[in-house]
């Protein structure tokens, strides 16, 4: 468990930054957490949403295909659950997938209402290209904290996931 005393070290704002921002204040915002949050997250996915497009791929494949492999047979709705996604939206990319070659769908024998899902080789090539898109898309934000550090926020991040369940 990391110690709750880290400080991290914050370099002062760069020039370019300064300029650009000023004196500009968060206001009330500079205390809530989802909006720092907010704004990394708003930033690493439009990022990555433009580069996946660049592959011919839709929003959200990556994400799914990744939890498609790291739970075989899982059930669409339980992908949409455990996901959080739009059971709607999630039927659209799986046929997606499906088309592509990626994935499959079959009704599971045991609930015939409902289906289970499992990636394919060819999705588990798209699933290596995606991931490496997804990390070099990380790592200008990565870069920006030591390997130990960034463990660190990890483990925070994930305490806080957990408290919020």
């Amino acid at each position: 468990m990391p110690p709750r005393d880290v400080q991290p070290e914050i370099s002062p704002p760069s020039a370019s930054v300064r300029g650009v921002a000023g004196n500009f204040s968060m206001g009330v915002l500079d205390d809530l957490l989802n909006f720092r949050l907010r704004r990394i997250r708003n930033h690493l996915t439009e990022k990555y949403r433009l580069e996946t497009l660049k592959l011919g791929q839709r929003a959200g494949a990556f994400s799914v295909l990744a939890l498609i492999d790291a739970n075989p047979g899982i059930s669409q709705i339980d992908l949409a659950r455990f996901g959080g996604y739009d059971q709607t939206a999630l039927v659209g990319i799986i046929d997606d997938m499906e088309k592509r070659g990626w994935a499959t769908r079959a009704r599971d024998p045991s609930d015939r209402r409902r289906h289970m899902v499992n990636i394919t080789d060819q999705g588990r090539e798209a699933l290596a290209e995606l991931f490496a898109a997804a990390q070099e898309n990380e790592r200008e934000a990565r870069e920006a904290l030591t390997p130990e550090e960034l463990e660190v926020f990890r483990v925070w991040l994930d305490k806080i996931y957990r408290q919020l369940l």
